[in-house]
């Protein structure tokens, strides 16, 4: 069994695609409630799904890299910390800089257990910052599938 057998990648593309799409439409919203062409309640909305989005983009990007790592690096990286787990994915070429995903991850954590408006904005502009990064982990999965 190759590779590309043990490693389905259509979830996290199909959410990635989502997830997009919910960020220009909350990016344009945001925009539009600057020039007042639309409500604080559709703009939250927008805002919302986003978020929602980006922590199940980033859940589905770790549980990816774990896989890709346990298949051709280090088949124990089940069960370590997400900070190993992402130095691993940097070491083995799936992303550039653990650092940034490491905040990523961090952010996501304090939505899911606090939630109010100021960290609603805070992980609003850490998932404006998440998309190129996600773009560039799954063109780097795709090619080492």
């Amino acid at each position: 069994m190759g590779i590309a057998d043990k490693l389905d990648i259509s979830d996290i593309v199909k959410c990635a695609e989502k997830f997009c799409k919910l960020l220009d439409n909350a990016l344009k919203s945001e925009k539009d409630l600057a020039e007042s062409k639309t409500d604080v309640f559709s703009f939250e909305i927008a805002r919302g799904a986003t978020i929602q989005f980006f922590e199940v983009s980033l859940e589905l990007s770790w549980k990816m890299m774990q896989k890709w790592v346990e298949i051709n690096d280090d088949k124990n990286i089940e069960g370590k910390p997400k900070r190993e787990l992402f130095r691993v994915a940097c070491r083995c070429g799936l992303i550039d800089d653990p650092v940034p995903w490491w905040k990523f991850f961090e952010n996501r954590i304090k939505i899911s257990y606090i939630y109010h408006e100021k960290m609603a904005e805070e992980v609003f502009e850490t998932a404006k910052t998440f998309r190129p990064y996600l773009e560039d982990f799954l063109e780097r999965l795709e090619e080492r599938r």
